[in-house]
């Protein structure tokens, strides 16, 4: 069991927040690679798992090898990261990203981030 519980509804307002997140955040593949993911609609694009091709919906969790989607009829699927590639859009742009390069727990793809943002002192 994966553990999740949650329905489809009840992420929908987490993927809102996600696509303000990511537009803020911008689509290089630099920064979609420090990217949160909770909250993505993500599709799988490639693989070599043919039932795993075209499933999509809202990313519940993510763990070192994992992404734990939600989709439209509440069925949660754990999707290998691991030679599949996934995407997602962002205003109109479709991003493909490689399971492969995302094998980290997020939190430590996260942490990867050299900050950008300056500190202003008043």
């Amino acid at each position: 069991s994966s553990g999740i519980n949650a329905e489809y509804g009840d992420l929908v307002q987490i993927h809102k927040l996600w696509c303000e997140y990511i537009t803020q955040i911008g689509c290089r593949n630099e920064d979609i690679a420090r990217a949160d993911l909770h909250g993505c609609f993500l599709t799988v694009t490639k693989t070599m798992c043919p039932p795993l091709l075209r499933k999509s919906g809202i990313v519940a969790m993510e763990s070192l090898n994992t992404f734990t989607i939600v989709d439209q009829n509440d069925k949660v699927h754990v999707l290998p990261k691991k030679g599949n590639v996934f995407s997602f859009t962002v205003n109109d742009e479709v991003v493909n990203i490689f399971g492969n390069n995302f094998l980290f727990r997020p939190g430590e793809r996260i942490m990867k981030k050299i900050t950008k943002q300056k500190m202003i002192s008043i």
